[in-house]
C-alpha cells in the first residue's frame, strides 16, 4: 500500500504487540478522523502490517527482531523524507519503533517528532531474564498468553483461530526472546511512555527509557494491564494529538 504523506500534516505509524495486526489500531484511528463538515485532519493515522498476518498474511513469518525493524524502516523512510512524522508501538510494537528509529539516524534521515512507547521495558534491560513463551507446549503457551489478557478468551476456544494466531504469536516471541540487544546512543527524539498500571512491566521499568533520549520524556499511567489501552483508545488519541499539535 503506497502511502504519500503531505507536509502539512504529520503521519502517525502505528506498529503492532506480537501476534498483532494494523486491524488492532482501529479504535485508535477513529479519533484520528476529520471531524463531521471538515475536510482534513492533522494528523495522517497509518497503522503498518507486519509479515505473515492481515494483508500480508502471504509473507513469511519473521521471527528476527532487527529483520522486523527493517521491514518497519522500509515503510517509514519514504515519510521521513516527505514530512513530519511520528511513531506508536505497543509491547513488541514498541521496541520496533525504537529500533527503527535508530534506523532512521543512522540513515541520516530526519528523526520523528515523536516516539509513543506503549507497555515495553527499554531495551538495555532485555538481557534480564526473560521468560520464554516461543517454545512452550500448546497448552501451556495458551495459558500464559491468555495471562496477558490481549486475547479474548471466546476467541480462544475456537480451534481455528488457534491454529491461525499461534505460529505468529510463537514467531513474534521467538524475535524478542532471541533479540540482544546493542547498545544506541540516545536519540534526538523525544519520548513519551504509556503504561497500566496493573502491568508488570511497571512504570519504574518504563521510566528507563529516559536515558534513550536527549529531548523531552514523560511517563503516563493508565488504569489497567499490559493491554489497557483497549479501554483508552480516545486518552491516548487526545494526549497524541496535543504532543504532535502544540506549538
Amino acid at each position: 500500500m503506497n502511502h504519500e504523506p503531505r507536509r502539512d500534516r504529520v503521519t502517525l505509524f502505528c506498529i503492532p504487540h506480537a501476534g498483532g495486526s494494523a486491524a488492532y489500531y482501529t479504535g485508535l484511528g477513529a479519533f484520528f478522523e476529520a471531524p463531521a463538515g471538515s475536510t482534513d485532519a492533522p494528523i495522517d493515522f497509518h497503522p503498518l502490517e507486519l509479515p505473515g498476518r492481515g494483508r500480508r498474511h502471504r509473507e513469511p513469518l519473521q521471527p528476527d527482531l532487527q529483520a522486523l525493524a527493517r521491514d518497519v524502516f522500509a515503510r517509514v523512510a519514504p515519510a521521513a523524507q516527505s514530512g513530519p512524522y511520528a511513531l506508536f508501538g505497543h509491547s513488541m510494537g514498541a521496541l520496533l519503533a525504537f529500533l527503527c528509529t535508530a534506523l532512521v539516524r543512522d540513515a541520516g534521515l530526519p528523526a520523528p517528532a515523536a516516539l509513543f512507547i506503549s507497555s515495553a521495558a527499554a531495551p538495555h534491560t532485555y538481557g534480564e531474564s526473560l521468560a520464554p513463551l516461543s517454545s512452550l507446549p500448546s497448552q501451556e503457551f495458551w495459558k500464559r498468553v491468555g495471562g496477558l489478557g490481549g486475547v479474548p478468551q471466546c476467541l480462544t476456544e475456537y480451534d481455528g483461530f488457534l491454529s491461525y494466531i499461534e505460529p505468529i504469536l510463537r514467531a513474534d516471541f521467538a524475535a524478542v526472546e532471541n533479540w540482544r540487544p546493542e547498545p544506541v546512543a540516545p536519540l534526538p527524539t523525544p519520548i513519551t511512555v504509556f503504561v497500566g498500571a496493573g502491568d508488570e512491566m511497571t512504570a519504574q521499568r518504563a521510566g528507563l527509557w529516559q536515558s534513550l533520549t536527549t529531548g523531552e520524556f514523560r511517563l503516563r499511567t493508565f488504569p489497567g494491564g499490559h493491554f489497557y489501552l483497549q479501554d483508552h483508545w480516545e486518552a491516548l488519541a487526545l494526549d497524541i494529538a496535543r504532543t504532535l499539535t502544540r506549538g
